[in-house]
């Protein structure tokens, strides 16, 4: 057996693979499968003669990771799989005699591993597994936007699931990976597809009080919570400063913004951050600034992140904005238009007592 000991070995570089399409890693040797889940540093041990081979499939969407792997050998892997974030795992192709903390594993079977959790497994050869990483904010978050509730007592401890996952969507899922691990690059849909079966296999439909009219009290938290945002768009925003502005809890602010906005809080953050910068991109009083300046002023650190995110709501990139602008002022015309937005812009600031 050879096993990885979490010494100075050199790490595999997945990270630079990670990106919203699939990219795939083949496994060369054991310490690639300290990545076996995407940053989890496991101990990986290789439990026959023959090296492990195969491959694991790395693909990112704004602050969730996704992974795949593919065994083609039999290896043991332990250790938390996240220290900050909630790992949800799905076996898609399970070979007989694998298993989790000593009990058996199957086809379909779904297990929830919270963050700093030991994880203890071993997988036969031919076992093909799909996990998504994210903290869990993001995650009751996401379950929101399906009208599912996820929380601390849906989610329960770190286990397998009794419910699995029926054949028929079983199948079509794994086939979709299957073609990931030859070479189909893949889109966001397979993403979208597992995190959208995780979180229905784990959540629960929500419970409305007798007599309680959600409409009236998610108007009032909505209002409380736009407040607050509008007020501190240009510091940094937790979910629960907003929690805690709208005096209410986390679920009831999800299900609020989905109901009035159609989004989640942290999305419709996002989203005026983004008419911020594209406003000060647009205007000749922060002509002198860059873009990676206004984007930092607003929140927003990452770069390619910014221009995705940019390009997405408004079709153009950031630089593209920037040279708009610049076209304008040299025609005197559109220099007097700019002068006028500005004015009426100041007007608009000003306090009247």
């Amino acid at each position: 057996m050879v096993s990885d000991r979490h010494a100075a070995s050199e790490r595999p570089c997945a990270d630079r693979f990670l990106d919203t399409t699939w990219s795939v890693v083949r496994l060369n040797r054991i310490e690639d499968l300290r990545d076996a889940v995407f940053g989890a540093g496991l101990e990986a041990v290789q439990m026959t003669q023959e090296p492990v081979t195969g491959g694991l499939a790395f693909a990112r969407q704004d602050d969730i990771v996704f992974t795949c792997g593919r065994l083609d050998g039999t290896v043991s892997l332990s250790g938390p799989l996240s220290e900050d974030c909630i790992t949800l795992g799905l076996g898609l192709r399970i070979a007989p005699g694998s298993w989790h903390w000593l009990e058996p594993v199957a086809d379909g079977s779904v297990g929830v591993f919270r963050p700093a959790d030991e994880h203890d497994s071993l997988y036969r050869a031919g076992s093909l597994y799909a996990a998504v990483t994210l903290r869990q904010e993001r995650l009751e978050q996401e379950a929101a936007g399906l009208d599912l509730v996820l929380d601390d007592r849906t989610l329960g401890a770190t286990r397998f699931r009794a419910e699995k996952v029926g054949p028929r969507r079983l199948t079509e899922l794994r086939d979709r990976f299957d073609r990931i691990h030859r070479g189909d690059p893949g889109d966001n849909g397979q993403c979208a597809d597992l995190l959208r079966l995780l979180i229905s296999q784990c959540a629960r439909r929500p419970r409305v009080p007798a007599g309680q009219k959600p409409t009236k009290s998610h108007r009032r938290i909505v209002s409380l919570a736009r407040a607050y945002i509008d007020a501190n768009l240009h510091e940094p925003i937790r979910i629960e400063d907003i929690v805690a502005a709208a005096n209410t809890s986390k679920r009831t602010l999800y299900r609020a913004f989905m109901e009035f906005m159609g989004e989640p809080p942290q999305v419709y953050v996002r989203r005026l951050r983004l008419h911020r910068i594209r406003e000060d991109l647009a205007s000749e009083a922060e002509a002198g600034c860059t873009i990676a300046l206004i984007a930092n002023q607003w929140g927003i650190a990452e770069p390619g992140r910014l221009s995705g995110w940019y390009r997405e709501l408004f079709g153009e990139l950031p630089s593209e904005t920037v040279a708009r602008r610049q076209r304008s002022a040299d025609t005197p015309a559109a220099a007097g238009a700019d002068g006028l937005a500005r004015t009426a812009q100041k007007v608009g600031t000003m306090r009247i007592d």
